[in-house]
C-alpha cells in the first residue's frame, strides 16, 4: 500500500510540475481578419426583451477583427445624456473610448474578446432639455452582434512534405569464380604417306593425257593432209578410245578424293586417342605426387613420434 500510495504521488507531482509547462494547442480562428459592418441589438440584463436603449444607437457598428478579437466602434445619439458607458472586458468593466463628436452624437470604441457571446456593459443616462420631464437612471445592458455576415478565415493548406526518402542498401556485386580454361595442344595431323603417292599417280596420268593429246594432234594433221576418208574415221575412233580413257581416270580421280577424306578421318581419330593417353598420364602422375607426398608426411610423423619416446 505505501509503494503505491508514494508510486501516486510522485505522478501526480511530475503531472502538476510539467503540464502548465506544456504549450496548449492554438484553437483555430472564427473570423476572418478585416473591417466589417455589423448589426446589433441591445438587450436588458436579463430575458430577451430588447432595451429601449437601441433606440439611441447606430446600427451596424463597425468592426475590425485581428485574430478573432473585435474593436468595435459605436455612435450615441444625444450625446449630452450620456453620463457614462463601461464595457466588460474580461472581469472588469472599463469606460468606453470616445473617438470624436460632433453635435449631439458621440463616437466610442470598445474592444470585445468573443464578438459570438452577448457582451455586457453598463450605463447612466439622464435626460435634460425636456421641460417638466426629470430622468435620471442607471442600467444593465447587453449587445447581440449578428456575426452571420463576417466571413471564415481562408483555411491554411498544409505544407506539401516530401515522401521519406527510401533507403536504398548499397548492393554487393557477386565474385564470380573464373576458372582457367585448360587448352589442349592439338598436333598437327599429318596425312598419310599414301596420298603422295597417289597424288603422284595422278600426275603421271595427267601427263599420260597430255602424251596421248598430242599424239592425237599429230595423227589428226596427217589425216587432214592425206585427206583420205578412212583415215578420219580412224581418228574419231581414236577419240573415242581416249574420251573414254580420260572419264576412267577421272572416276578413279574421285575415288581418290574419297580415300583423302577417309585417311583424314583416321588421323583425326589418332589424334584424339593421344590426348585421351596424355590425359591419362598427366592424372597417373598427379596421384603418384599425392602418394609421395602422403608418405612423407607420414614419416615426418613417425620420426616426431620417435623422437618425443627418446626424450621421455
Amino acid at each position: 500500500m505505501k509503494r503505491n500510495l508514494i508510486v501516486a504521488m510522485s505522478i501526480a507531482l511530475v503531472a502538476a510540475l510539467f503540464l502548465p509547462v506544456m504549450p496548449l494547442k492554438a484553437e483555430a480562428a472564427t473570423f476572418a481578419d478585416g473591417e466589417y459592418s455589423v448589426p446589433f441589438t441591445v438587450l436588458k440584463d436579463t430575458g430577451n426583451e430588447v432595451s429601449t436603449t437601441a433606440d439611441y444607437m447606430v446600427s451596424p457598428a463597425k468592426v475590425q477583427m485581428v485574430n478573432d478579437k473585435a474593436t468595435v466602434t459605436v455612435t450615441l445619439k444625444n450625446s449630452s445624456w450620456w453620463q457614462y458607458f463601461k464595457v466588460q472586458n474580461g472581469g472588469s468593466y472599463s469606460d468606453v473610448q470616445v473617438v470624436s463628436q460632433s453635435g449631439d452624437q458621440r463616437v466610442v470604441r470598445f474592444t470585445v474578446s468573443d464578438l459570438k457571446q452577448l457582451v455586457n456593459a453598463k450605463i447612466h443616462i439622464i435626460v435634460t432639455g425636456i421641460p417638466g420631464f426629470d430622468y435620471d437612471n442607471k442600467y444593465d445592458i447587453r449587445f447581440n452582434f449578428n456575426t452571420s455576415s463576417i466571413p471564415a478565415p481562408p483555411v491554411a493548406k498544409p505544407a506539401a512534405t516530401p515522401p521519406p526518402a527510401k533507403e536504398t542498401k548499397p548492393v554487393t556485386p557477386k565474385k564470380t569464380e573464373v576458372k582457367p580454361v585448360q587448352k589442349t595442344e592439338q598436333k598437327p595431323v599429318q596425312k598419310p604417306v599414301a596420298n603422295k603417292t597417289e597424288a603422284a599417280k595422278t600426275t603421271e596420268s595427267v601427263t599420260k593425257k597430255d602424251e596421248k593429246l598430242t599424239v592425237i594432234e599429230t595423227e589428226t594433221d596427217k589425216t587432214e593432209q592425206s585427206g583420205t576418208k578412212s583415215e578420219e574415221a580412224k581418228t574419231e575412233e581414236d577419240e573415242t578410245a581416249i574420251e573414254d580413257e580420260l572419264s576412267e581416270e577421272a572416276d578413279t580421280d574421285v575415288a581418290l578424293d574419297e580415300n583423302d577424306e577417309a585417311a583424314e578421318e583416321v588421323v583425326e581419330e589418332v589424334a584424339m586417342e593421344e590426348v585421351k593417353d596424355e590425359k591419362e598420364k598427366t592424372s597417373n602422375t598427379f596421384l603418384i605426387v599425392i602418394i609421395v607426398i602422403g608418405a612423407i608426411i607420414g614419416a615426418a610423423v613417425v620420426v616426431a613420434l620417435a623422437r618425443k619416446r627418446a626424450r621421455k
